[in-house]
């Protein structure tokens, strides 16, 4: 036998007022969700550093941070110097909220304010913000510096260069010396020994930015030769002690005759590892001289044209010298051949800090 399916047909004026009674009812089970938390403006109490919750006065770019206060639960948008920031608002409650700073928010010259906005209104806190943009090499009187780039540097407290991790057992961190702070500029001693490392500031309002990475990925010749590596040359002659002109305690002295060289032989590098080959040369000569930078024998070359009586970094892409491509599997040697093509019986010139990136 079938099951019969029954209908049961209510009228429509009776249904309608059966539902309105269901919603208006004193004596109703069913009440309407309103959100949990108070309904005036928000209330800011402190900011903190989402990785380790350490609060902070000023934050840096790109990073997610703890605010923690009073009705966020109606929370709208989250401001940093005027820019809106993302926020989470499913990590939300009425007495927390999570929020990343935006890259493109500025961070000099401004009011330094963090806004949160709800359904009732709206409140401002102090809030400054920091970044690294890239930093710059000099030499002065024999001290090399690097000055950074960015802000908001104003309440810079210390700055470290550190190298190497806990996990690898080879954590080196070094404090600079501070030469100089303004809102956009930081210059520090580079430190003793520093072949390459990570530039860390911190401000006394709680917020620390890293900068890339500083020096070499592989040192040729820092005061020294590396070890694995020899040197050689043809017409002329060189020092590996050289004290000046020198960015450390040594630099190499080359004396060469026209078109004469001073070779480097690698103990056969990866050529696809690295990047770029950087060094400084002090140039002794006139405007226009020049040397050219030979890899694998003369296989390829670039021209650089030296400075009279001042160092000149360099910063020659491995990709410049095969445009074209047919790049070797390894570098064996490098050299520096005298360029200039004046017909002086002498040219001298410096070399010093010398690797790869």
């Amino acid at each position: 036998m079938k099951n019969k399916l029954i209908k049961i047909r209510i009228a429509e004026p009776i249904f309608m007022v059966l539902f309105a009674s269901l919603l208006f009812s004193c004596d109703s089970d069913f009440d309407v969700i309103s959100p949990e938390g108070g309904d005036g403006p928000p209330v800011i109490t402190s900011v903190s550093e989402a990785r380790e919750d350490v609060a902070v006065t000023q934050g840096v770019l790109e990073n997610t941070y703890i605010i923690r206060g009073e009705n966020f639960s109606t929370l709208k948008a989250i401001y940093f110097n005027g820019v809106q920031a993302s926020v989470n608002l499913a990590l939300t409650t009425d007495n927390l909220t999570f929020a990343t700073v935006p890259e493109s928010a500025p961070y000099v010259g401004q009011s330094n304010e963090l806004v949160l906005e709800n359904l009732s209104g709206s409140t401002s806190y102090d809030f400054s913000l920091l970044t690294i943009d890239d930093f710059t090499e000099a030499t002065i009187d024999g001290v090399k510096t690097v000055t950074l780039l960015g802000g908001d540097f104003s309440e810079t407290n210390s700055v470290t260069f550190v190298s190497g991790s806990e996990e690898d057992g080879n954590l080196v961190e070094i404090e600079a010396d501070i030469l100089s702070v303004s809102e956009t500029e930081v210059t520090v001693i580079v430190p003793s020994g520093i072949e390459q490392a990570f530039i860390y500031l911190e401000t006394s309002r709680g917020a620390v930015t890293q900068s890339d990475s500083y020096g070499f990925s592989y040192s040729i010749y820092i005061d020294a030769l590396n070890p694995d590596w020899e040197m050689s040359q043809w017409g002329g002659t060189f020092d590996l002690e050289n004290t000046s002109p020198a960015l450390g305690q040594f630099s190499i002295k080359s004396t060469r005759e026209a078109w004469s060289g001073l070779s480097f032989l690698a103990p056969n590098i990866p050529f696809d590892d690295y990047e770029a080959l950087t060094f400084s040369i002090y140039g002794t000569g006139d405007a226009g001289d020049s040397v050219n930078l030979a890899i694998n024998d003369f296989a390829a070359q670039v021209n650089l044209v030296l400075i009279p009586n001042q160092w000149n970094k360099f910063v020659v892409p491995l990709s410049s010298f095969y445009p074209n491509g047919g790049a070797p599997a390894t570098i064996t040697r490098l050299d520096f051949q005298e360029a200039s093509g004046t017909g002086k019986a002498q040219y001298i010139f410096y070399v010093d800090d010398f690797g790869l990136l």
